[in-house]
């Protein structure tokens, strides 16, 4: 069955070759005995401090040398100056890339030593459509996860395609809204007027407070996928660490499916655990339905009562890579009482509780717990 390849964009290929030159000769920090949570959180803490003074100084910039500038009004139209008009849009357009890039480089480097805490290298693994450095540099970049279809899997099936679309439109316009609509409006309001120190104190710190804000919201989720990316690779040596039959494998593979499904998005560590999975199938070409709910109970039943619990305890793993469970996977859970026991639900909370707290070492003992302890012959 053949795949859809995604190609990545300017920007994204920008950024997978500026972390892999700030990976070149950068030497792993020293053992200091503290966890990867208390590194991270650091990392995350010096990520709002720079970001603020990234966005408040541009836009402290913007608004002294925009005095330079011969006045212009946008009404009547009559009235516009075109040169004045030129004039503003080159400055404001100026700064915001500087700001841009600043944060751009900023959270790149910070990135690329979370990833070094937790023992992560930048390889570009050719076999995968997002490999680490993609996956980071999406998430700096601001990009979506790419909309893909991989051995049939549709990631928006149960997605409505118009909610998908105003929620992408206004993912595609946070940036251009926070930062050129508010300059632009605080500068036509305020910049002839007796207020106009005004902008210095408002434009300034919002604009700071918003790259920060942004700047937590993608180290935060970047934590997440590293630790994630830690898990989906335990598992997978979990499973190859013994001789597994297809059918096994197929019903696997068939959770990581549904938990695509049930997050509407193709998480790039599902996308590890997937290739990982189907790889080690003898006719993966032949995989139909691999995102049907009813195909994978149905798979139960070509399993032993041991191998069962591992597509259930995959799908459990799954469910909280992204720190929470949705309603959709909670009502899943209640569909396979018969094979998932009680307390597993309960301990899933628990570890997605610790990725949210970015407690590497931690969500490691818990997916042990969640894991069977039985050998598979």
């Amino acid at each position: 069955m053949s795949t859809e390849r995604y190609k990545p964009g300017f920007l994204e290929k920008w950024g997978r070759r500026l972390l892999v030159s700030i990976g070149t000769g950068s030497q792993k920090p020293k053992d200091s005995g503290k966890s990867f949570a208390s590194h991270t959180k650091t990392l995350i803490i010096w990520g709002i401090f720079w970001s603020f003074w990234i966005g408040f100084l541009p836009s402290v910039a913007f608004v002294a040398l925009s005095t330079y500038l011969p006045p212009f009004l946008f009404w009547p139209l009559s009235n516009l100056s075109y040169s004045a008009l030129s004039g503003f849009i080159f400055l404001l357009a100026l700064l915001t890339i500087i700001e841009f890039y600043l944060l751009f480089r900023l959270g790149f480097y910070l990135s690329f030593r979370m990833a070094q805490y937790a023992d992560i290298e930048l390889a570009e693994e050719p076999e995968l459509i997002t490999p680490i450095p993609g996956m980071m540099a999406r998430l700096v970049l601001e990009i979506p996860d790419p909309r893909i279809r991989l051995y049939g899997i549709d990631p928006y099936k149960h997605l409505n395609e118009r909610a998908l679309f105003f929620r992408t439109l206004l993912y595609k316009s946070k940036v251009f809204l926070s930062n050129i609509i508010a300059k632009l409006l605080l500068k036509v309001f305020l910049g002839r007027t007796g207020l106009r120190f005004l902008i210095e104190y408002i434009s300034g710190p919002v604009t700071g407070i918003w790259d920060s804000l942004t700047t937590y919201m993608i180290l935060y989720e970047l934590r997440k996928r590293i630790i994630t990316r830690k898990l989906s690779d335990a598992m997978l040596l979990k499973i190859k660490s013994k001789e597994r039959r297809k059918e096994f494998i197929e019903s696997a593979a068939r959770s990581v499916a549904i938990s695509i499904v049930y997050t509407k998005t193709f998480h790039p560590n599902f996308e590890y655990l997937l290739f990982g999975l189907i790889g080690l199938l003898p006719n993966k070409d032949k995989l139909t339905n691999l995102d049907d709910w009813a195909e994978f109970v149905l798979s139960f039943q070509n399993l032993t009562k041991e191998e069962r619990k591992w597509p259930v305890a995959i799908f459990a793993l799954c469910s909280s890579f992204d720190g929470s469970l949705n309603k959709e996977e909670l009502n899943a859970f209640r569909d396979i009482t018969e094979v998932s026991p009680s307390w597993l639900l309960d301990r899933v909370h628990h570890l997605a509780t610790t990725i949210r707290r970015g407690e590497l070492s931690e969500s490691l003992l818990w997916m042990e717990k969640i894991l069977p302890e039985e050998s598979i012959h």
